[in-house]
């Protein structure tokens, strides 16, 4: 906003003139968006119960045996502050994440392409070694033009990993990069990642094929190349709006999408960490007896390579 202060004295003998020229001074004042809390996730995982389950090996390092999630906070000003901490809800044990004990801790500046983007990385491993099982939630705190707003998280229900209980789930994880418009948080140049587990089912391949031909001048057709692209169903069971709303709004805008299944009945244990593009939406089923919503989305190879080319 410009303010304008005109000053409108008349002039006078034999006084000092603080604008003897009647000019015009400009001052500036900032105006900032402060951030509402919505819906707290808790009451909606009572309301439609619903548990948000991660898991961890306490006997491996493995990538699919150990899960991880992301918080961030892209500052306004730079007098702005965003803390985190990880509240344990069965003992009320508090933990600030302002170093690595629990994962990685991203201060300001850490980036150079986003200096005011700050966050957090938990590695749910090291909070399996360092406090055990249990229920979690994450608390980001700002304060912005001297107002303290403070945002919870899903509730982690924090489990040792195991086959059994991993099946019938799903993880996405995804690197993010660019800025986003409508939140205004820039990622361009950070390889943010983050991964997200829900109940539900990738796979069922679906194999296209592309063939280019030519015929000769006896009518036979020669095959110049074949190309074999797939198509593969991602299919979630009934989850809460904040679960839905951070797949559709956030995971499928990652510059890099990988998808991880444990379903003990999948046709295909290959899926570990598969690379994939988002291809389309086939429909979200809304229930009419519950708040919970099935997203149902098609994903294609994120790389087109298995191909074949011949040369006459």
């Amino acid at each position: 906003m410009e303010i304008v202060h005109i000053d409108d004295l008349p002039f006078e003998c034999n006084q000092i003139d603080d604008c003897p020229y009647k000019e015009r001074t400009l001052s500036y004042a900032v105006g900032v968006n402060i951030p509402t809390p919505g819906e707290n996730p808790d009451e909606v995982f009572k309301e439609c119960c619903y548990n948000h389950y991660v898991f961890a090996d306490a006997n491996s390092n493995e990538n699919f045996k150990n899960d991880y999630s992301a918080f961030y906070h892209q500052r306004q000003l730079s007098t702005e502050t965003a803390t985190y901490k990880l509240v344990h809800l069965e003992t009320g044990d508090e933990y600030n994440l302002n170093n690595d004990t629990f994962g990685t801790f991203f201060p300001f500046n850490s980036f150079p392409t986003n200096p005011n983007l700050n966050g957090y990385l938990i590695q749910w491993k090291r909070v399996l070694s360092q406090i055990g099982e249990g229920n979690f939630q994450v608390f980001k705190s700002i304060v912005v033009a001297g107002i303290t707003v403070e945002f919870p998280s899903l509730v982690f229900t924090l489990r040792q990993y195991s086959t059994r209980k991993a099946n019938r789930t799903i993880r996405m994880d995804v690197i993010m990069n660019g800025r986003l418009e409508k939140s205004g948080v820039n990622f361009t140049g950070t390889a943010w990642k983050h991964s997200i587990r829900v109940p539900g089912f990738f796979g069922r391949r679906e194999a296209q094929f592309e063939e280019d031909n030519i015929i000769a001048r006896t009518f036979e057709k020669r095959q110049i190349s074949m190309k074999q692209t797939n198509e593969f169903k991602f299919q979630t069971n009934l989850i809460p709006d904040c679960v839905t709303d951070e797949i559709i709004d956030f995971m499928i805008f990652g510059n890099d999408i990988f998808m991880n299944d444990y379903n003990l009945n999948n046709h295909s244990y290959n899926f570990v960490r598969f690379g994939v593009k988002f291809a389309s939406n086939d429909g979200t089923y809304y229930s009419p007896n519950t708040r919970k919503a099935q997203l149902n989305l098609v994903f294609n190879d994120k790389f087109e390579n298995n191909l074949k080319r011949n040369y006459y």
